[in-house]
């Protein structure tokens, strides 16, 4: 949304501007057994309803606080769901518990570091080739 940093989910704004090629999901709450087929069916649903040009979904997963086996098997199977479709899986903002639960699961060599970013601004910069700083563009240092 011009004006307003960050980004803004399109339902509540919808005067602002999608970026091209990515869509960027948000589940907060903590993946488990229980949850785990629904934050499945969300991210399928929210890049389906995007179109067929994405090509990178950022999922940004500070709420996310803990991840179970179950979620891992879901998250795994979304990630071959996304890879299907040419697109990649980006993780921004994992807290370094949840990063080292993953680890511990064995999904160092599925999900390598390049695979994480510091920061939702970090994943999108990274995905489109550009700093793009605030939504328009403009660098944050270069704000008055």
């Amino acid at each position: 949304m011009h004006g307003l940093r960050g980004y803004h989910d399109l339902s509540r704004h919808p005067e602002g501007e999608r970026l091209p090629g990515i869509v960027i999901v948000r589940f907060d709450a903590p993946l488990f057994f229980a949850n785990g087929g629904i934050f499945d069916d969300y991210v399928r649903a929210t890049v389906t309803a995007a179109g067929s040009d994405v090509r990178t979904v950022i999922l940004a997963a500070e709420p996310i606080t803990e991840i179970d086996t179950t979620a891992v098997d879901e998250l795994v199977e979304l990630d071959d769901f996304l890879a299907s479709r040419g697109v990649t899986l980006i993780f921004a903002e994992m807290k370094g518990p949840v990063k080292d639960r993953l680890h511990s699961y064995g999904m160092s060599a599925r999900f390598p570091p390049e695979r994480f970013a510091s920061t939702v601004g970090t994943a999108v910069d990274e995905a489109t080739g550009t700093l793009r700083g605030d939504l328009d563009g403009t660098p944050w240092d270069d704000e008055p």
